[in-house]
């Protein structure tokens, strides 16, 4: 798998577990179960009055038996019942089949402490079954443990160097249309930024290595904004992305989270579509990135917003 191809794969790893709730989250983690543990993995769904006796997914061989709770927003109280009830009820039914007991969450910065004492206090409790917990980590290390051709399968057409470089001008018009059309003031026209801008913004390897590929049709993207019918696009586009960014700021959002979120409004959807639209959008979220006030510039960096 070639390098760019893995940074864009981390990408999409990333804005399908932070996007993904519910059952799209339990779809997406038994998918991910079913390519790595192939014939062992075994999803369970629940079946009318009997729901699903406590088990989201079970690995045959390893004797693992997993629950999965990914709601949009988690609460402690709320986590630490579901623990509670999921645990004790799932084990008088499926004893005779499991040692280990796992619980998954969608919780991008990790479980609270107090989760992680009431798995210990579990495990104390209830001998010689382990408890554990899976999060972020433990699923991307199932994700990209993963043949190339199942990583495709899970996350999707990869975009490579050579789809960005095949970038032309009938990709990024559409992309340019609709972002101008979003409503907001501008605040100034875009101008050149310091040349540490990337370096001051992005701790990232993955997103550097994507924004540099991107940079690369850079007066392509130019040549569109001056070229354009409408004098006024660029300006226009440059406001709505600095908009955008000045939302997903006041979040508190680390920088890596913010070029996520910030793909996804370019491509107009969370995952993106065809890998030419997507090369096409990291043109032109590239080119504002290095030309206008996306992120911030070096002197900046600090403050609040």
């Amino acid at each position: 798998m070639e390098s760019l191809t893995r940074q864009f794969y981390e990408l999409q790893f990333e804005l399908r577990f932070r996007a993904a709730h519910g059952e799209a989250f339990q779809d997406f983690f038994s998918d991910a179960m079913e390519l790595r543990y192939p014939s062992d993995f075994q999803r369970v769904r629940p079946w009318g009055n009997l729901g699903d006796r406590k088990c989201d997914g079970y690995v045959k061989s390893r004797r693992e038996l997993f629950q999965v709770y990914a709601p949009k927003g988690i609460e402690l109280p709320k986590t630490l019942a579901k623990i509670n009830e999921d645990f004790l009820e799932a084990k008088p039914y499926w004893q005779d089949h499991f040692d280990h007991w796992i619980f998954v969450h969608n919780d991008p910065d990790g479980v609270a402490a107090d989760v992680l004492k009431l798995l210990g206090d579990l495990q104390t409790d209830h001998p010689p079954i382990t408890i554990g917990q899976w999060g972020k980590a433990e699923l991307r290390g199932v994700v990209f443990a993963l043949a190339d051709a199942n990583v495709t399968k899970l996350l999707g057409p990869p975009v490579s160097l050579r789809d960005v470089q095949n970038v032309a001008v009938k990709d990024l018009q559409p992309i340019l249309s609709r972002i101008a059309k979003q409503d907001a003031v501008p605040e100034e026209k875009i101008r050149p930024v310091p040349a540490d801008k990337l370096a001051a913004n992005l701790p990232s390897d993955s997103v550097a290595m994507l924004l540099r590929a991107g940079m690369g049709k850079s007066d392509l993207v130019r040549r569109c904004f001056e070229h354009h019918a409408d004098p006024t696009v660029g300006d226009r586009v440059a406001a709505s992305f600095r908009a955008k960014y000045d939302g997903l700021k006041t979040e508190g959002l680390v920088p890596d989270v913010i070029f996520q979120e910030l793909m996804a409004f370019t491509t107009g959807s969370p995952f993106g579509g065809t890998t030419d639209h997507q090369a096409a959008c990291l043109a032109v979220l590239a080119y504002l990135f290095e030309s206008c006030d996306i992120f911030e510039r070096p002197a900046t960096i600090g403050e609040n917003p």
